[in-house]
Parts: structure tokens; sequence; C-alpha cells
């Protein structure tokens, strides 16, 4: 029992040491207004507010291209199914799964800017029997390195070429 209480001695004074030494930086920290918590909270929230507004700017050029193939889809109710409540609104839900073949994102760099690019192919309602022709739409656009998904800023960073992501369009 000595053995086992003479090994266990030394991690405890260490655990102590470093409980004390792990209190000391959270009271400096808490002290400059930082601690754990606060930071992580300001932190998730951040790269959330991101992510709709990457997610908000690709549904509303999604929109207004859908709104040019087919005129009877609206621009604000397009965007909203685009955004995820398409439970809402069946019948737009069912136009834009029609009308949208393909679309995809992507995050690239180049001469040291960023960009986001949004591309679709979409198709105009068929009336004639013949087969459709298919329109392609393009928007790109400069967004700053925070504005990148971490998840996409991660893979830009290890690939160090674009990374494409396909558009899942909310059924």
């Amino acid at each position: 029992m000595s053995r086992n209480a003479q090994r266990e001695e030394p991690t405890e004074r260490l655990g102590c040491l470093g409980s004390i030494v792990r209190l000391a930086m959270q009271l400096v920290l808490r002290f400059f207004g930082i601690g754990r918590r606060e930071m992580r909270r300001a932190i998730k929230p951040l790269d959330q507010y991101y992510q709709e507004y990457v997610d908000s700017w690709v549904s509303e050029n999604m929109a207004r291209w859908l709104n040019q193939t087919r005129a009877e889809i609206d621009v604000d109710t397009a965007t909203k199914v685009l955004l995820g409540e398409a439970d809402r609104y069946p019948a737009v839900a069912k136009l834009i799964h029609d009308t949208i073949i393909d679309a995809k994102v992507t995050f690239s760099q180049r001469d040291g800017k960023q960009y986001l690019e949004v591309e679709a192919y979409l198709a105009p309602r068929q009336t004639n029997g013949s087969v459709p022709q298919i329109l392609r739409w393009r928007a790109e656009r400069e967004i700053s390195w925070q504005e990148i998904p971490d998840d996409v800023r991660e893979r830009l960073i290890r690939a160090r070429q674009p990374v494409t992501l396909g558009y899942a369009i909310p059924r």
C-alpha cells in the first residue's frame, strides 16, 4: 500500500500544481473578459452566421435565375423554399425540382483573394414536346476568409485548389 501511495503522491502534486496554474490562467483571462465558454459562444455563432450568409446569397441568386427561367416561380417564395421551407410551399418546391437540373457551389482562392461561385443548369418548361434548351447561370463574388465555413476553409488549406460542393435542393 505504501508503494501505491508513493506513486500517487507525485501525480497528485503535479495535479494540484496544474490545477493552480489552470485556475490562475482562467482568472487572468476572465480579467480581460475572456473565458472558455464565452469564447466558444462567440466563435460558433459567427461561423453559423457566415454559413447562413453564404446560403442566403446562393439561394437568392438561384431564386432569381429560377424566375428568369420560369416566370411562374416567384423570387421570394423560391428563396424561402431553397432556404428550407419547402414543406410550406409544395407546389413551388415541385416547380423548382422540375426546373433545376444541376447546381454547385465553389469556393476558390486566386491572387490572394477568396471567391464564392454558384453555377446552375436550369430547364424551362417544355411545351412543344422537343428537348428543352438548358440554361447555364453563373454568379461569383469576392468574400472574406471568415465568410467561408470552417470545414470548407480546412479543405481549401489542405487541397490548395477550389472546393466544389453540390447544391442540395430541399424537398
